[in-house]
């Protein structure tokens, strides 16, 4: 029989093993906010697992992952094919029956197979809530309202990334309070300045050789950069000397491209696709721009303060007032108005004191938006699960 001495320490607490979902690895916020979470994460206290429904892209910035947490995939093919949804699902079951924990890192197939993998095993699921659904169910088909209205209210927990996008949901799934936490998204400020200091690439040096305004997201109607071309092109036709650079890719390339050779700005528009550290192109721009018709809480707006970009934003639902305080560290404009956005973009490029006064506000307000309240909150959250 063993006996306790006197004075000796209590065994250490099992740690709380913990397996996030995605569909698969991309650049987007989503998958950045999420590695954040991983990489934040107390790892005497939690052992973690990331399951993708698809293969990790080789373009893929897959070092944000930590090396402690175990990556696993559902299949080998980078994109979906009728027929592979069941084969995702029982692989994210036997992934699953070790953890206490699964987190839905996306609505949408991630949300839908983690709760119903979580109700088979019977494991608590938290879902993430990324977007203003307020706005964004308007674009997306029926059954995606009816999928939140029936996955959610069955989670043992839901996170929102900000307020203003917690009351957009609540306003429209049946969820108790005590459900729904408000988490907001933060960045690594110090990795994201280390990649800012790196070099131009090659490509980019002629670019550079003007001022350059600067976008980073997909190319889809969220984004509205169409409304941003046609504000670029009103800047060049007022005699803004300039460039507009747009990082990202999407179903509207086309549609963008031929736009912007409507307006006769392809000597100043560029879309160069994607682009593995968008932070040295941010750092070094005159003004990065957020032209977006509604978002949650944009992780690109918070890199974008890390590095002390001046900002230019419309104020769309929801985010960017809650991260700039209504205009107290980036200049705010309504939604779809090119002229509205010309005429801010135009005075951060020509006025360098009002340049280097959004730049100062920028990183003051980065500084306030620490990493250490968001994680205390997640830790809190999974310990109570």
């Amino acid at each position: 029989m063993l006996v306790k001495t006197q004075g000796e320490p209590p065994p250490a607490p099992a740690r709380k093993r913990v397996l996030f979902t995605l569909v698969f690895l991309g650049s987007g916020g989503i998958e950045r906010s999420v590695c954040n979470v991983l990489a934040g994460l107390d790892p005497g206290r939690f052992d973690t697992k990331m399951f993708f429904h698809h293969r990790p892209h080789p373009k893929s910035q897959s070092d944000r992952i930590p090396q402690r947490t175990q990556v696993v995939w559902g299949t080998d093919a980078f994109e979906y094919r009728r027929g592979m949804l069941p084969r995702f699902f029982w692989r994210l079951v036997q992934e699953a029956r070790d953890v206490d924990v699964i987190v839905a890192g996306q609505e949408g197939r991630a949300a839908l197979l983690a709760c119903l993998a979580g109700r088979l095993l019977n494991k608590p699921v938290v879902g993430m809530i990324h977007f203003d659904w307020g706005a964004f169910h308007l674009e997306q088909p029926r059954r995606q309202l009816w999928g939140l209205r029936w996955l959610y209210p069955r989670m043992s927990g839901i996170v929102a990334c900000g307020h203003d996008s917690a009351k957009a949901f609540q306003a429209l799934v049946p969820v108790r309070p005590e459900q729904l936490h408000v988490i907001p998204n933060f960045v690594d400020g110090e990795k994201v300045r280390l990649a800012g200091e790196q070099p131009l690439p090659q490509w980019a040096e002629p670019i550079y050789r003007k001022p350059v305004i600067i976008a980073v997201g997909r190319l889809e109607h969220q984004k509205a950069f169409d409304v941003l071309i046609r504000g670029h092109a009103l800047m060049r036709q007022a005699g803004v000397d300039h460039h507009l650079l747009i990082l990202g890719e999407g179903s509207l390339e086309g549609e963008l491209k031929a736009l912007v050779a409507s307006l006769g700005v392809e000597d100043s528009v560029f879309l160069p696709g994607f682009t593995p550290n968008p932070h040295a192109l941010m750092r070094r721009a005159a003004a990065f721009v957020l032209s977006s018709r509604f978002e949650g809480l944009p992780m690109v707006l918070l890199e974008a303060l890390a590095l002390g970009c001046p900002v230019v934003s419309t104020d769309c639902p929801s985010g960017p007032a809650e991260v700039l305080e209504h205009g107290q560290h980036g200049v705010l404009v309504p939604m779809e108005q090119p002229r509205a956005l010309a005429d801010a973009l135009g005075r951060v490029v020509q006025d360098a004191a009002h340049r280097e006064d959004l730049s100062v506000r920028a990183r003051r307000r980065a500084e306030e938006l620490s990493s250490e309240r968001a994680l205390t909150a997640w830790e809190r959250l999974l310990s109570s699960l």
